[in-house]
């Protein structure tokens, strides 16, 4: 079955259902363009800067409400920009999300979620081979550790692009500008990644707190436990073919401040991209050292662990001065900022990016600047799957085939009920600005779990139960996305319809006509 049917019919799908139902979640869109879009101004083919900033929560930006000063720059470029109020990734962490943004599919098509396991499809056009079809130097800013949890050129991420370089961003920038095509810039930068560690003289941006006596502030200090912890645990961190290979490192009793010989070799594996090589584990070792250094349980410690992610935001906002300015004043440039996954500090339980399905995870920013469109705020739920046919209508370049997303410039289309998908190994997730719902891996719609996030914004009181028109119609739509799921797994889906859904062709012309796909 080829790509644009499965596209198709789930999107068919969730119409139906949708209007199969008592509560209308859903509002059929206007499906003729009106003349005087036409009007909506577009940056022909100029410069793109997609700016990827991994683990940026939209909430911790105090033009998203925040209480902190933490991105006094990037909200500055924000107050000129268009700004989606309330915009989710795809997924809770990286590989899935980043690919959901380069392809504008959702994980259940694009079929990424696996490190050094899974491989896009060639039949799938991401965005950087798109542009570079239409005439653009395509770059992209980053490293390429083979098949990793990032885009690479052993997963299929990196296709499309002519250039993939970690030099600066703002060296970048002034290299490419010699180029006589226009220039595409995909800037990845995962600066906020825990542990939230900040540079030797630094300081945190609130001294006022207190903090856990064991937390490791500075790279070097963080690297003392790690040691610690990998020497102590290497049989569960290293694979047999790393410890023989290793052993006169890993087995070593030498040891002192000066040399983290064990950590060195473990940060040396992880940076080349022979991970799965040696490695066993490259993450929990990592994620654990920091947790153990402070009490998730105490509010004081949390508050100062939330913060030093704050400084390091920061800190990062401060290096992005110049660039965001020269992008503010370049008038052939169109710049999207964005982030592919949230972080969590202990709101519901956990901490980083470890499977859960609230918003905290998913709540990222879309910061959309084009020198000819003006400065607008957006509530409307939005995807980072909006983001490559956004590109494209931005920079006047026509939509492609089998794209999932929006167009983000005129909202109109957006839809203002609209819900957009995301998804952890635990199960589905539908959301909007007012209402989530969770439902686990093969779970009866018993098993689901609802947030009125209108009433109730920290998402403590499931009542799936209080509303079950609501419950029942998103996990429909949630089981729809399942039953595909199963079909590319080559698995015949029980279905949870009475009636199948069957449409011919000359239905499926119709809906696309009245702007359904």
């Amino acid at each position: 079955m080829k790509l644009k049917w499965l596209v198709l019919g789930l999107l068919l799908g969730l119409i139906i259902l949708s209007a199969g139902v008592g509560f209308k979640i859903k509002e059929k869109q206007k499906t003729i363009k009106k003349t005087e879009e036409s009007a909506v101004k577009k940056c022909d083919h100029c410069n793109i800067m997609l700016m990827d900033i991994d683990i940026l929560r939209a909430d911790e930006l105090p033009c998203y409400g925040y209480s902190r000063n933490t991105a006094p720059n990037l909200c500055s470029f924000a107050k000129k920009s268009i700004v989606l109020k309330d915009n989710y990734s795809t997924a809770v962490w990286t590989l899935p999300s980043v690919f959901s943004t380069v392809t504008s599919l959702y994980p259940t098509f694009h079929r990424i979620r696996i490190s050094y396991r899974d491989k896009l499809s060639d039949k799938i056009p991401t965005l950087a081979e798109t542009l570079k079809k239409e005439g653009y130097y395509t770059v992209y800013v980053g490293y390429d550790l083979k098949n990793s949890a990032l885009l690479s050129s052993e997963n299929g991420g990196l296709r499309g692009y002519d250039l993939v370089t970690n030099e600066p961003i703002d060296k970048v920038i002034s290299d490419i500008s010699k180029e006589r095509k226009p220039w595409f810039i995909h800037y990845y930068n995962a600066d906020l990644h825990l542990p939230y560690l900040i540079p030797e003289g630094e300081k945190p941006i609130d001294n006022s707190l207190q903090a856990p006596k064991n937390l490791p502030i500075t790279e070097s200090d963080f690297n003392k436990l790690l040691d610690t912890y990998v020497r102590k645990n290497y049989a569960k961190v290293f694979n047999q073919k790393g410890i023989k290979e290793y052993s006169s490192i890993i087995l070593s009793k030498k040891k002192s401040d000066e040399d983290v010989s064990v950590v060195n070799l473990f940060y040396k594996i992880k940076s080349t991209g022979m991970e799965i090589e040696y490695l066993k584990d490259g993450w929990n070792p990592i994620y654990n050292t920091y947790l153990s250094t402070f009490d998730a349980k105490n509010e004081s410690d949390v508050a100062y662990v939330k913060m030093m992610y704050d400084t390091n935001l920061s800190i990062l906002d401060r290096d992005l001065k110049t660039v965001l300015e020269k992008l503010d004043s370049d008038e052939k440039t169109v710049t999207v900022i964005m982030s592919d996954h949230g972080e969590s500090f202990g709101e519901h339980g956990t901490f980083s990016h470890s499977d859960d399905y609230h918003s905290e995870l998913f709540y990222t920013p879309l910061i959309i600047h084009s020198p000819v469109l003006k400065e607008k705020i957006i509530d409307q739920t939005s995807s980072n799957i909006d983001i490559f046919p956004t590109i494209l209508d931005a920079v006047n370049i026509p939509k492609i085939e089998g794209l999932m997303g929006k167009s983000l410039i005129n909202n109109e289309d957006i839809g203002s009920s609209r819900f957009v998908f995301g998804e952890s190994s635990e199960g589905f997730i539908i959301q909007n600005k007012d209402w989530l719902c969770f439902s686990p891996i093969d779970s009866p719609v018993s098993k689901s779990i609802l947030y009125n996030k209108k009433l109730d914004p920290k998402e403590q009181n499931n009542v799936a139960t209080e509303y079950p028109e609501v419950t029942q119609s998103l996990y429909n739509q949630m089981e729809l996305l399942r039953s595909y799921e199963l079909l590319l797994l080559g698995i015949k889906p029980t279905t949870v319809y009475s009636t199948p859904i069957n449409l011919e062709p000359e239905k499926i012309e119709k809906l696309k006509k009245e702007g359904y796909f």
